[in-house]
């Protein structure tokens, strides 16, 4: 894939993933950048999941991101008991990553998609630094490590309180 420049602002679009991007959403998590990250028994989880959603039997959400009409993100949204979402993310077109969207893209798909939710939660591998780097950067907080069941290596959870990021936003 060619490397091209974005130098415009992106206004973001997210739609909901449908099944007629299940090849394209295949091919994006097998590149290395994001198979680094989801493998085995998660990657396995997430594909039975999309399976799932696409057939209306799961209360995960599978989103695409769009700069126009291009889709470049992959994310997932969960309930977590009445007031708290937690949330995945990848960017996958390659023209888009390192470009510094995924802070904006993060900010923008919170606000928009879920303004009255009081919490939203991540998971990161400790060692995935350049995504921690990013979720802090939107005003997410590590709360706690722990080793996930999928994958038992060290994880952070980090949590965000919607009330500070609207605040925020706000003050810009």
């Amino acid at each position: 894939m060619e490397n091209k420049k974005i130098s415009r602002k992106i206004n973001f679009r997210f739609a909901f993933a449908k099944s007629s991007q299940w090849s394209l959403i295949h091919q994006w998590l097998e590149q290395k950048h994001i198979k680094d990250w989801l493998h085995g028994e998660g990657l396995q989880n997430t594909l039975n999941g999309l399976e799932k959603f696409f057939h209306g039997t799961s209360n995960t959400t599978y989103w695409i991101s769009y700069d126009k009409e291009i889709p470049f993100a992959f994310l997932i949204t969960s309930p977590e008991g009445d007031d708290a979402i937690t949330l995945d993310l990848f960017i996958c077109d390659l023209n888009y990553l390192g470009k510094g969207l995924a802070v904006p893209m993060i900010q923008e798909f919170l606000i928009n998609q879920f303004p009255n939710v009081k919490k939203v939660m991540i998971d990161p591998e400790a060692s995935n630094e350049r995504a921690i780097h990013v979720y802090q950067k939107v005003g997410f907080k590590i709360v706690g490590e722990f080793n996930a069941s999928w994958h038992p290596v060290p994880h952070y959870q980090m949590e965000l309180y919607m009330k500070d990021l609207l605040d925020a936003k706000k003050r810009e």
